[in-house]
């Protein structure tokens, strides 16, 4: 059978349609298990502000990574990130502050703010079956 003749061309067209039908189903499952969550940062203006704003009122949390593992320091108590999560949806503090190794997050941050950009939001993206 030739690539000319109708049966060819059907071949075709039902490859190319089983393709775009992974691709679309592909895509709906990705939309369906993960969304996108943005946070606005507030960075100040005044040059010389930078680790001044809000140091006394702002409750200090630490993350660490250690041995392969992430431990979450509210002040100087070790917590759990369930028993962090707990806290915060229940007793908010006005300001916090979170302090954590370097990176790329971080310098990419710092480097923004640096060149003038006070406008940022920081979007991170949770499964579905973490957000539960």
């Amino acid at each position: 059978m030739s690539a000319r003749s109708p049966i060819g061309f059907g071949l075709y067209f039902i490859d190319v349609l089983a393709c775009l039908l992974f691709a679309i189903t592909l895509t709906l499952v990705g939309a369906r298990f993960s969304h996108e969550t943005t946070v606005p940062v507030n960075l100040p203006d005044l040059a010389g502000a930078a680790g001044l704003a809000g140091e006394s009122e702002a409750v200090l949390l630490t993350i660490r990574r250690e041995a392969g593992r992430t431990h979450y320091y509210l002040e100087d108590r070790s917590i759990s990130f369930e028993a962090l999560s707990a806290l915060l949806g229940s007793e908010p503090p006005e300001a916090l502050r979170i302090r954590a190794e370097e990176t790329a997050l971080a310098r990419v941050i710092g480097l923004a703010h640096a060149s003038g950009v006070h406008d940022i939001e920081l979007a991170y993206e949770t499964r579905a079956r973490e957000a539960k």
